[in-house]
């Protein structure tokens, strides 16, 4: 009868990757036009990382501007015709019936320039979703796109991951018994191993690997060196 049992100083390989990784895509569809980033690009919040072909966005933003201005005007002069009408209804040379008119059209062209902001505001909106910004300072770590692709809504184009918060990632057989949540590591690097850090694991896949019959174990490390990348 063989009993297993934990060898004592064991190794397992693993990869160092980022604790949060976002995948940044267009809201709208379009030809892209410009990646500003590669993989291994440090980038900074608010930077803009990709550009779509914003011409259609822009005619309907010209478009919703030119609605508005009409909108307006056609406001401008409802107010002008009830203004008369009230003033002439006061000397009695204008029907009440002819008030009410030109109340309701005031009405009317008061709503419909709301209607013209709103759509002018939806119009500026999509037309910002032709860049892709960078949420936070961090690195890309994968692209999804290339220049004069056609890409579609939430397609993602840039991954970028924050370099503050890294885990050591490890598949460990199943049968290796004693690791749980808390438990204490040393990692080192492969190529380097004289450079180390402590790190204790936050995760563990609640399952096995079909294949491998590994689990996924999610190391994270304490103020590691900058080369943990």
């Amino acid at each position: 009868v063989v009993e297993p049992a934990a060898l004592p100083g064991t190794r397992f390989a693993g990869t160092v990757q980022a604790k949060v990784q976002t995948a940044l895509g267009f809201r709208v569809g379009g030809r892209l036009v410009t990646r500003a980033v590669h993989v291994g690009d440090l980038v900074r919040k608010g930077e803009v990382l990709a550009v779509l072909d914003s011409t259609a966005y822009e005619l309907a933003v010209r478009s919703a501007r030119a609605e508005l201005s009409s909108a307006e005007a056609t406001l401008a002069s409802a107010v002008a015709t009830e203004e008369r009408q009230k003033t002439l209804l006061q000397s009695n040379t204008a029907a009440q019936a002819a008030v009410e008119s030109a109340e309701q059209s005031r009405e009317a062209a008061d709503a419909g320039l709301v209607r013209a902001r709103t759509a002018l505001a939806k119009a500026e909106e999509q037309l910002s979703y032709t860049r892709i910004l960078a949420e936070f300072d961090g690195v890309v770590t994968a692209t999804g796109a290339e220049a004069g692709q056609v890409v579609s809504p939430g397609e993602a184009v840039v991954t970028v991951a924050r370099p503050d918060e890294r885990d050591a990632v490890v598949d460990i057989p199943e049968g290796v018994g004693g690791i749980v949540v808390g438990s204490r590591f040393t990692v080192s690097l492969q190529i380097n191993p004289s450079v180390t850090a402590s790190g204790a694991v936050r995760e563990i896949a609640p399952s096995a690997d079909a294949a491998t019959r590994t689990r996924r174990v999610k190391i994270a490390l304490e103020d590691p060196a900058d080369t943990f990348r």
